[in-house]
């Protein structure tokens, strides 16, 4: 009887300080964490670190999707440089022939909390009822007046909670039809078919490895 692998999918939450990353196959996750990004002189810089984050995931974990969130557009140089720290890892990510993912806000929230103007806290508390209880100590608190926000601690961790979702929201998004196409456990995956639906757009894959949780 043949057999197939749920896919392994490493899920990003990009940015300009800190990058959320998060691998997950099925209902395990197999890691998790942030990524600061130095700043550099030149927007380069931002990419190159970026660029280095990404390929270190990619080379211990072999994911056959790497899910990006679709940066907003909005006219601004750091929404610019987001734009374009997703772009680079998006172009790397193919080069290698990984299927990529990118999936709306919007439909991430949707998709985890059943609500696509959810909080972060509220994705975040989501995602331990999901199964994830090994994030539950890193949920945010509520803050004592909601002008204030979260702490910078409570910040830090949220990256890894929206890069969390962004995996999650693409293994309901795309992992059944991945299934469908996949080829058995011996072997790697190859769907070959783009897809684009619900807010998520994703790229074929050809064929097929941080810092880490605390």
């Amino acid at each position: 009887m043949r057999t197939y692998h749920q896919p392994t999918i490493l899920g990003i939450d990009p940015g300009t300080r800190f990058m959320g990353f998060a691998v997950l196959q099925g209902k395990t996750l197999l890691d998790y964490g942030v990524h600061t990004l130095r700043n550099g002189r030149r927007p380069y810089d931002l990419l190159g670190q970026a660029r280095g984050h990404l390929l270190a995931s990619i080379r211990d974990h072999r994911p056959d999707i790497v899910a990006i969130e679709e940066p907003l557009l909005i006219p601004s140089k750091r929404a610019a440089l987001v734009s374009a720290i997703a772009q680079e890892l998006h172009e790397r990510a193919r080069e290698l022939g990984i299927r990529v993912v990118e999936i709306a806000p919007r439909r991430v929230r949707e998709i985890v909390v059943g609500n696509a103007t959810a909080t972060k806290i509220e994705v975040a508390e989501a995602l331990v009822g999901w199964g994830f209880e090994e994030l539950g100590p890193l949920v945010p608190k509520q803050p004592a007046r909601a002008v204030l926000g979260p702490s910078d601690r409570d910040r830090y961790w949220l990256h890894t909670f929206d890069a969390t979702a962004i995996a999650v929201s693409v293994d309901r998004s795309v992992a059944p039809e991945w299934l469908a196409n996949a080829v058995p456990k011996s072997g790697r995956s190859s769907p070959q078919a783009t897809s684009a639906a619900h807010g998520v757009f994703a790229r074929p894959r050809s064929e097929p490895g941080p810092e880490t949780h605390a």
